[in-house]
């Protein structure tokens, strides 16, 4: 049995990234003999050649095809973040009592220092637990924490 010579223009089944689906494919460029880049002929989305995820590998047999590595990556080990229960704590003891006076509303151009009470539009009342470099702050509020912009023009 021979295996089908592909070439760039000729058609071959792919992984369509944008589709997210085993779909035919027209070969745009070929490396090393291989398809290289691809587009996609329902959404017309180019991308590179991957190997389609539920149909036969088309590839597979052909001479030079090169068979996926598993490589198994070592997960990073970073300090341990706290717990939702515990910054929903946090953000409890920071806010309680305070009045709506003492509350800044949030706009990007406002600058904000570590522990500033801040009213947001979409997201309520927070805290400032820490000001990063760049420009942007971590703010807790009720739902946890997120990375805001600020001291923007």
């Amino acid at each position: 049995m021979t295996k089908k010579a592909f070439t760039a223009g000729s058609e071959i089944d792919s992984y369509c990234t944008k589709c997210k689906m085993d779909l035919n494919h027209r070969i745009i460029a070929m490396k090393e003999g291989k398809p290289h880049q691809v587009e996609c002929l329902t959404c017309r989305g180019h991308h590179r050649y991957r190997t389609p995820k539920t149909l036969p590998d088309p590839l597979a047999g052909m001479v030079g095809a090169k068979k996926k590595k598993t490589t198994t990556r070592k997960k990073k080990t970073e300090p341990k973040k706290p717990a939702l229960d515990e910054l929903r704590t946090m953000w409890e003891q920071a806010i309680a009592g305070r009045g709506t006076d003492d509350f800044t509303s949030y706009r990007i151009d406002n600058t904000f220092e570590e522990g500033q009470l801040i009213r947001h539009k979409k997201f309520g009342d927070g805290v400032v637990a820490e000001v990063i470099e760049g420009g942007k702050v971590q703010v807790l509020f009720e739902q946890g924490p997120k990375t805001l912009a600020h001291g923007r023009a």
